[in-house]
């Protein structure tokens, strides 16, 4: 019996570690001794471990990643004996080994043998142990869901997804019901259908999934039963969620048909470019002809698109709220290089070509009060964003103090002052004063040598 330990590194995380916990299944089927744990954990530490696995998420957590991998190879035998999977682990494999002498992992673990020479198994195809989770330091927001795939992999190749790096060969269907039915058997009921799947639509057989969904419970207005915290037995709705997104261009009206019939919420969206504009029109149309209300979408932005054309796709989801009754959330998601280690948006891979630092700082500071939600409520929105392009690129500029307070400053006058002195500036004043502000030159600038309306200007970014 070997000693193992799995361990995801201390980022933050609403979903469980699929791939730990299909691991976990893995060696207890080896009658191995298998503890769970999030983050760096001193007892745990402190055992001798035969191995210890850590999974990876996006390269921007390397630091929390190999800080988890370096803290707990003094438990095992040898560096090597530290066996690391996941995104990061997938697009930085070099690097991490050379970082580290962990045992680098990519890809799916879906051949014989990945983990141990000789063995048949398919890691990947395992049914995921729930029970880990429960006797972890760590809890889960989505712990008490069926995590699953319909699919594999995605068919496209864009060149702001990892997806085809990491599951490059796509696979359209996944018996469901079955997956879901042994964990139904293992460790119980769950409420939920979380479906990781990147690319649904793109299987030739969706209408096979959609009857497995519903096969499974997930019918519209399915229902969940549990017991209370008063030990009464309540009911409450339960929901599918592909939570990946579906893919626009492969939204057919029959498939909009099929989606309407389980239970659905929300349907994800992604609106990645306003060139896209008239296809995303359609098929949020289509959705509220088909009674899908509740709708959530992906707002890319910082790659190839313009400050305007992401204002403007907010405003999209607004009218469309409005005008068909639908209840559309969006959450914008800023592009960062595939390979960055960081998300420090002063990273020069990080910043597209029609943005820059103090705009992606300013989106940021918007978004803090809703936790990165753009809602549905018209008055908040123009408040947050402004009501168009001109007062948009106002804020963008704004002091970020400014945005954060932003009722305390428009009352005592401050806002008004910093956007009167920039007003103000001649052409050539302003273009230095905007390049030193979207830059954030701040402490590589001499002020002494400025002219005093552009000194006047910046004195409200240094308070």
């Amino acid at each position: 019996m070997r000693n193992i330990l799995l361990v995801e590194p201390g980022y933050k995380s609403k979903y469980p570690p699929l791939g730990l916990m299909k691991i976990a299944a893995y060696h207890k089927r080896l009658s191995d001794r298998v503890v769970f744990v999030k983050g760096c954990v001193p007892e745990m530490r402190a055992e001798r471990w035969d191995r210890v696995y850590v999974s990876s998420l996006f390269t921007y957590y390397w630091k929390e990643t190999v800080k988890a991998i370096e803290y707990y190879q003094e438990s095992v035998p040898r560096r090597s004996d530290v066996i690391v999977g996941g995104v990061l682990a997938t697009l930085l494999k070099d690097d991490l080994e050379l970082t580290t002498g962990a045992t680098v992992k990519p890809g799916l673990l879906d051949t014989p043998g990945v983990l141990d020479l000789g063995d048949k198994t398919k890691i990947d195809t395992l049914t995921p142990d729930y029970s880990i989770l429960l006797e972890a330091n760590h809890t889960y927001t989505l712990q008490n869901n069926y995590l699953g795939y319909a699919t594999r992999g995605c068919p496209n190749r864009c060149s702001f997804c990892a997806v085809h790096k990491i599951e490059p060969v796509f696979n359209g269907y996944f018996p469901l019901r079955r997956q879901i039915q042994l964990i139904e058997e293992l460790y119980g009921e769950k409420q939920d259908l979380i479906l990781m799947d990147n690319n649904v639509l793109a299987s030739e057989r969706f209408k096979d999934i959609i009857q497995d969904i519903k096969a499974l419970g997930f019918g519209k207005g399915a229902t969940y039963s549990y017991r209370n915290k008063s030990g009464r037995i309540s009911t409450r709705n339960r929901y599918v969620d592909f939570n990946q997104g579906l893919d626009a261009r492969l939204l057919t009206e029959e498939k909009m048909s099929l989606l309407s019939e389980i239970a659905i919420r929300p349907a994800r969206i992604a609106f990645d470019d306003i060139r896209f504009r008239a296809l995303y029109e359609e098929k949020i149309r289509l959705a509220a002809k088909y009674g899908i209300q509740h709708l959530s979408n992906y707002i890319l932005y910082n790659f190839n698109d313009h400050p305007d054309g992401f204002y403007d796709r907010l405003m999209i989801n607004l009218d469309l709220n409005e005008e068909l009754g639908l209840h559309i959330f969006s959450f914008p998601m800023r592009y960062v290089d595939l390979k960055s280690k960081n998300r420090l948006t002063s990273t020069p891979g990080n910043i597209g070509k029609h943005w820059n630092v103090k705009y992606l700082r300013a989106i940021q500071t918007v978004l803090i009060p809703t936790r990165g939600i753009v809602g549905t409520k018209r008055d908040y929105f123009l408040k947050a964003f402004g009501k168009d392009h001109h007062e948009f690129h106002k804020i963008l500029l704004m002091p970020e103090s400014y945005i954060i307070n932003r009722l305390k400053h428009e009352g005592d006058g401050a806002t008004d002052l910093w956007w009167s002195q920039v007003c103000a500036l001649s052409d050539w004043e302003r273009e230095i004063f905007e390049d030193i502000v979207c830059n954030h030159l701040f402490r590589s600038v001499d002020t002494e040598k400025l002219s005093r309306p552009v000194r006047c200007a910046l004195d409200h970014y240094l308070k």
